[in-house]
């Protein structure tokens, strides 16, 4: 490091690597299939030759990335594989730091650890309990084969429990960006079958009535609830027919704003809207919305405040976009609508960096910084709380 320090990419140009914070123990290191760039004494950029490949790292629950890794992106090479790539170097006593901000120190809804053989034990004696059930069997899956926590919780009968419904998709975002990604489980496949609303119902009663706390729609490894709102409303009315215990959650991207009045008088209690921009134009070129225009989340928001929603906005955060003085003014304004209580929600985009920023206009601008941007964020909204997204239960509003 000391012949070539470091360099890292701050969505705009490359930069020291600086204000780095020690490698989180359960932080994951590897490789990325690009050529790296450290620096010339005189600050230049130097290549290090195609056998030396860039470091990365994947951050936990409660940390934020600030400066991307910086390597030579060639255009014939394919996009990678979108993950939330965080800048990575080794200090002047050879311990690995990383650029990266605490949002949480211990995020409140940090994940238990789930032993896998605890995992296996705890399905194999729900499916012996619900032999014929087509969603015990489907979470069962998601739970043993992807890790999924949200799914694990509704053999323990505890925390969140996922309710997938298989629901059709109207974002078709470009191949190098993966906004539903939570990094958590990771899907190969979309769900076998479409349940019923008695078997979603059925499983979300028994959760609640069990000891769980809450039930969500919306899970990241499915497409958009609100395109089958009358099967949520339904399955919703049915467990409030018979509990109201718990809480009732939606993920979504607000893109159907119509469905949300009968969902809250169905009995839903909770809403997270997620996004990587609250300007319309990066929104549109990011999310690739079907159907829907960023017009149409924000009237969803405002709808959520006017029904006494408890209110999350997940952003997904790419530094050269998250830190733009027009995005983080645009942010700041939605955020400003929202009633006091609401929860401000951040995680690292998962992303192919330079191919996602490329899609925008990138010249000509000088980012303020990831960590400047939630410091103005705090300064200017007090009244929402700015929270670490943890993926099987960030989601759900923190209400004080």
């Amino acid at each position: 490091m000391a012949d070539h320090p470091a360099l890292a990419f701050d969505g705009a140009r490359t930069v020291p690597f600086e204000n780095a914070i020690p490698l989180p123990d359960d932080a994951e290191v590897f490789p990325i299939e690009r050529e790296a760039l450290a620096s010339e004494r005189s600050g230049r950029p130097r290549r290090l030759g195609a056998g030396r490949l860039t470091a990365s790292a994947l951050l936990p629950a409660g940390y934020l990335r600030t400066l991307l890794p910086a390597y030579i992106d060639e255009p014939g090479k394919p996009d990678l594989a979108p993950r939330p790539y965080a800048a990575v170097a080794a200090d002047e006593s050879g311990a690995l730091v990383v650029a990266a901000t605490v949002v949480e120190r211990d995020p409140p809804h940090q994940r238990a650890r789930y032993p896998k053989a605890e995992v296996a034990a705890k399905v194999a004696e729900g499916l012996r309990a619900h032999p014929g059930d087509r969603l015990v069997r489907q979470l069962a899956r998601c739970a043993r084969e992807y890790g999924c926590h949200g799914a694990a919780n509704a053999f323990y009968g505890r925390g969140d429990c996922a309710l997938p419904i298989a629901a059709a998709s109207n974002e078709r975002p470009p191949a190098s960006i993966a906004p539903k990604r939570d990094g958590e489980a990771e899907p190969t496949e979309v769900a076998a079958f479409h349940p019923t609303t008695d078997e979603v119902a059925g499983l979300a009663i028994t959760h609640l009535e069990h000891g769980g706390t809450s039930v969500a729609f919306g899970r990241a490894c499915e497409g958009e609830p609100l395109l089958s709102g009358r099967e949520v409303e339904d399955a919703i009315a049915q467990i409030r027919l018979r509990t109201r215990d718990g809480r009732i959650h939606l993920n979504t991207n607000g893109s159907l704003s119509g469905s949300l009045r009968r969902l809250r008088s169905a009995g839903l209690d909770s809403i997270c809207i997620r996004m990587i921009s609250a300007r319309a134009a990066t929104y549109e070129t990011l999310h690739g919305p079907e159907g829907y225009r960023f017009a149409d989340v924000r009237a969803s928001l405002r709808l959520a405040a006017e029904l006494r929603l408890a209110i999350s906005v997940l952003v997904l955060v790419l530094p050269g976009v998250f830190d733009r003085a027009e995005e983080l003014s645009e942010l700041i304004a939605l955020l400003s609508e929202l009633p006091n209580g609401s929860a401000l929600l951040v995680r690292d985009l998962h992303a192919d960096p330079f191919r996602a920023l490329g899609r925008l206009h990138t010249r000509g601008f000088e980012p303020l910084g990831v960590a400047a941007a939630l410091d103005r964020i705090k300064n200017e909204v007090p009244q929402v709380r700015i929270g670490a997204f943890v993926p099987h239960l960030a989601s759900v509003p923190h209400v004080p």
